[in-house]
């Protein structure tokens, strides 16, 4: 069993410790281990010459092309990568103390390096900031007793210190990625992934340390976890093996292939009640949420259900368009909140959307204000959501405000079966609007209390 380990000390007489540059080729080794931002940290200060590097061959490596008696870093990380590829190929185990992605663009000849450029990831899935965000944290826990390197990671438990987590919203996560450690809030953090015939592990970073006994410890679990029969790749079967019968192995492998499809089936249906439930819940979170991205969202859930669909531009703002009236624009989202009155904020942030807009193209945009005020208090108590500013600028400037109890209202009135043409009407309402929008006419009750639902 050959373990290599790059710019993560493992002192085990089996390790073979090395950086990303003078490493031998790492196709030869049966388990890699890396930490991703020591790696980076390494390509970065090779490039910015802090420091001298060397290949195996005690060539130096230079920031540029290679010539003769030097290796140009450029050529030497894509045959890094090559050699990743290789090694996941026949089945090597990649365990990766996982970082937030990052860039670099100080490599000659390999412009915009990212942290994971060099490994290769399942079909449809990549490693980047929207599969990987940066995170810290200094609490862990195991939801995969069975895994066999949750071993590894109670050795330095007490000392993580996680840089990243992963997105479960992300693509292909929910199709590939086994987790077997999450933080104290939910949050992936130890998450294995099938990459080609291998597999790639990600684990939470420990703080550093120069405790001898801690790294002796994490270096001899690191090697019993390799040698685990769950590690160690299978290996193919001669060609004869499947002509020796074994009496009973094909019905039993039947049973499997069947268990194996219920058990996809189970999974997908899993997946939908959750989604399901994650977007029900949304509307609810109108109600209460501060952060803008979460009160956008919940937004979003509730003129969704009103009938509207929300698409987000390239630039994150989201436009809400109405299928029904197809020759109508888009109208621009802003939600604010406040544990007071939500003053003129939301107001300039939608201005300068609409602004850009209209100097960009000379057409005029609509705009909606979604403002949760008073945001902690109980929404059938709530006085004064909104700052009288911001209703004269709305009116003003014409765009729309809406109260988010008085949405969340209407939102549950569709959700209980409101008439098509009471939604279009509220949907007419909130895109032609200026100033404040009222819909007691059409919701009557804006209790938001579950025994008393709202009506339409």
């Amino acid at each position: 069993m050959r373990v290599l380990s790059l710019s993560h000390r493992l002192p085990h007489s089996n390790v073979d410790n090395h950086n990303i540059f003078n490493a031998p080729s790492l196709f030869d080794y049966d388990v890699i281990v890396l930490d991703a931002g020591a790696v980076f940290e390494t390509i970065r200060a090779a490039a910015n010459a802090h420091g001298e590097y060397m290949t195996h061959a005690d060539l130096p490596v230079v920031n540029g092309e290679s010539v003769d008696g030097a290796a140009g870093m450029a050529e030497l990380l894509q045959r890094r990568r090559e050699e990743f590829a290789q090694a996941l190929e026949r089945g090597v185990t990649v365990v990766v103390y996982a970082a937030a992605q990052n860039r670099f663009g100080g490599v000659q000849g390999l412009q915009g390096l990212d942290r994971y450029f060099y490994l290769p990831a399942p079909d449809g899935v990549a490693w980047d900031a929207t599969m990987i965000r940066g995170g810290e944290g200094t609490q862990a826990v195991v939801v995969d007793h069975g895994h066999p390197f949750v071993p590894v990671f109670e050795t330095y438990e007490r000392y993580v210190l996680y840089r990243a987590y992963f997105n479960e919203r992300a693509p292909g996560f929910s199709r590939y990625a086994k987790v077997f450690l999450r933080s104290a809030g939910g949050a992936p953090v130890g998450v294995e992934f099938p990459v080609l015939g291998g597999r790639v592990i990600f684990m939470p970073t420990p703080r550093l340390s120069e405790d001898d006994a801690f790294a002796f410890a994490e270096a001899n679990a690191t090697m019993v976890a390799a040698q685990d029969p769950r590690g160690i790749p299978s290996t193919d079967l001669p060609y004869w093996a499947t002509q020796v019968a074994v009496p009973g192995l094909a019905d039993q492998q039947v049973a499997v292939e069947a268990a194996k499809t219920h058990a996809d089936e189970a999974q997908s249906a899993l997946e939908e009640a959750e989604a399901a439930a994650r977007s029900r819940a949304a509307i609810r979170d109108v109600l209460w949420a501060g952060g803008t991205v979460q009160l956008t969202a919940a937004a979003a859930a509730c003129l969704e259900a009103i009938g509207f669909e929300a698409t987000v531009t390239a630039e994150g703002d989201t436009v809400l368009t109405d299928p029904a009236d197809p020759e109508r624009g888009g109208v621009h989202l802003v939600a604010a909140a406040s544990e007071e009155a939500v003053g003129m904020a939301p107001h300039y942030r939608l201005r300068q959307r609409l602004d850009a807009i209209i100097a960009a193209s000379a057409v005029p945009a609509r705009g909606l204000v979604v403002a949760n005020g008073q945001r902690l208090g109980h929404p059938d108590e709530r006085k004064r959501e909104i700052e009288d500013s911001l209703r004269v600028a709305a009116e003003a400037t014409r765009y729309a405000v809406i109260l988010a109890p008085v949405l969340f209202a209407a939102a549950r009135a569709a959700l209980e079966g409101a008439p098509a043409d009471t939604l279009r009407r509220i949907r007419d309402r909130l895109a032609q609007s200026d100033g404040v929008v009222t819909l007691d006419d059409l919701v009557p009750s804006l209790n938001v209390n579950a025994d008393e639902p709202a009506t339409a």
